[in-house]
């Protein structure tokens, strides 16, 4: 029985020793917690520095030695002169208020680096303990001033849209972040522009094209099919082109660009002798030259100029300055000519007519203009002239002087 109680004791007392030594090498200790308590800027962009604060504190026991390091990866590095590792000797408890320490390091972003929260490694040890304690799921927010959503190119195809045709509008758009863009919503403004109706309807889809996501740096061509209308003046049409977008971080971005649409057609110009008052060789007569615009477009600036050539010599100005000429409208040029005693059958007019049109494009056009040529009998004929003149006054004449003696020889013999 003694001996049964002397093992009892014994059990018990090296049940106590070993909870002691437990509680002294397992029980209380340092309780080290390591947070990143600001960075400045927030966020910081790429190329910048960027100042970070990391706050240590020990909610344990008496922390002496206390050594914190950082490991800088892509896209941070340490400024040069500052130290990687840094002692900060004993930090304290609870009970005497020194238990919060802050650390501060200087890091530079990288000129290319990606917008987003990128992760930052530290790690701490203390005294009695030769191992780290490495920390993660630490963030640095980086991003760029304003993330920019540009229209890189846009083209139409044809250049010039003619009234009441189809054109296609491909816009290129760029994402010069250096994240991804999303939720990107593009619209073309059809309505009013200005003060001005622009005269533009879509076909086969909206006026509006939405994205879900543009990549960093990324490309996206868009395509709208456009109608013009029918009556729509040839000019340039300045189109607003609304851009909604977000970043990585929701930040919303909107702005108004312009583009331009050219409405136009080359135009259409007939061009004939419209009247002539000279039909035969040797004489001298005025031709009228009428110029037709058959085309949707207006004309302006039109010169006509006739040209030197065999078989007429021009009498009036070579050159007739007529100006604008709207879309089915004529205008006529007046040239006084001399026929050349020699021309028979015909006689060729080379005229060149120089104009613009609405949208100030240059045009010239040559033409051969037939001015016939005809024979006297021909023209007389054809009741183009009339006959000989002077003998149908001497005629006149005769009738009249044989009326007058016939009157006065019948007046003596009544008399007598």
């Amino acid at each position: 029985m003694k001996k049964l109680v002397v093992l009892v004791l014994f059990i018990m007392a090296t049940s106590l020793v070993s909870a002691a030594v437990s509680s002294e090498y397992y029980g209380e200790s340092p309780k080290i917690i390591v947070s990143l308590a600001n960075q400045d800027p927030d966020p910081v962009e790429p190329g910048k520095i960027v100042e970070v604060s990391f706050k240590m504190d020990n909610q344990g026991t008496l922390a002496n030695n206390v050594v914190f390091d950082i490991e800088p990866e892509y896209p941070f590095s340490l400024l040069p002169g500052e130290a990687k590792t840094k002692i900060l000797g004993t930090l304290g408890t609870s009970q005497n208020g020194e238990r919060t320490v802050f650390v501060k390091y200087k890091l530079k972003v990288d000129q290319n680096a990606v917008d987003g929260s990128h992760e930052i490694k530290v790690r701490y040890k203390t005294e009695n303990f030769d191992l780290w304690n490495m920390l993660e799921d630490l963030i640095i927010k980086v991003q760029s001033k304003d993330a920019i959503l540009s229209v890189e190119k846009y083209t139409t195809t044809p250049e010039v849209v003619a009234p009441g045709s189809k054109a296609k509008l491909m816009i290129g758009l760029r994402n010069h972040a250096s994240s991804i863009l999303k939720d990107v919503k593009i619209t073309l403004d059809l309505g009013k522009s200005g003060d001005e109706q622009t005269p533009f309807a879509p076909v086969g889809s909206t006026n509006e094209k939405v994205i879900s996501v543009v990549d960093a740096q990324g490309y996206i061509p868009l395509e709208f099919s456009l109608m013009a209308d029918p009556d729509a003046k040839s000019k340039v049409y300045k189109v607003p082109l609304k851009m909604q977008y977000s970043d990585i971080i929701n930040k919303n971005y909107s702005k108004t660009l312009i583009i331009a649409v050219v409405v136009g057609a080359e135009p259409d110009i007939s061009v004939y002798i419209d009247s002539t008052k000279v039909y035969t060789a040797g004489k001298t007569g005025e031709v009228t030259v009428k110029i037709v615009n058959k085309g949707l477009t207006d004309v302006k600036f039109l010169n006509v100029n006739l040209d030197k050539a065999d078989g007429y010599k021009v009498l009036s100005p070579y050159e007739v300055y007529l100006g604008n000429i709207d879309s089915d409208d004529y205008e006529t040029a007046d040239f006084k000519l001399g026929i050349d005693k020699t021309s028979k059958g015909k006689t060729i007019l080379p005229l060149t007519i120089e104009y613009k049109d609405a949208n100030n494009a240059d045009y010239k056009k040559k033409v051969n203009l037939e001015l016939p040529i005809y024979t006297s009998s021909e023209a007389k004929r054809l009741g183009l002239v009339e006959g000989n003149g002077k003998i149908k006054w001497i005629i006149v004449v005769i009738v009249i002087v044989g009326g007058f003696f016939g009157y006065r020889m019948w007046r003596k013999k009544h008399r007598k």
